[in-house]
């Protein structure tokens, strides 16, 4: 928002007007303290004819903002469910080979005892 104000030569004090909010209150919007609702991120959208949008505002901007934020945290979760599932992977494979062991006994146990 910053960079709008900037380029339209818009002082704070007049998009805040346009807007019916506060200066402090944009200020806060443009240093990143506070969120703007969605009806106050889409009025800020139209008054500035898209060139602040609202994905911009809300934080969502870009295609991979929230994942290159979460980047860190979203791979080590990866890899703990990698563990995880290749454990789980193994112990089901042991599993299955048990139970064919069982069934082989149980079919020579049946053919030993009924013949």
């Amino acid at each position: 928002m910053k960079d709008y104000l900037f380029r339209k030569n818009l002082s704070v004090k007049q998009l805040a007007g346009d807007l019916n909010i506060s200066t402090s209150y944009l200020y806060q919007l443009i240093r990143g303290e506070r969120k703007p609702s969605i009806e106050l991120a889409q009025r800020i959208e139209e008054i500035t004819k898209g060139e602040v949008t609202l994905e911009m505002l809300l934080g969502i901007e870009g295609e991979n903002a929230l994942s290159n934020r979460h980047r860190p945290v979203i791979e080590s979760q990866s890899q703990e469910y990698e563990k995880r599932f290749s454990s789980l992977e193994n112990a089901n494979e042991k599993i299955e080979e048990s139970l064919e062991s069982i069934e082989k006994r149980l079919a020579k146990i049946e053919t030993n005892f009924f013949g």
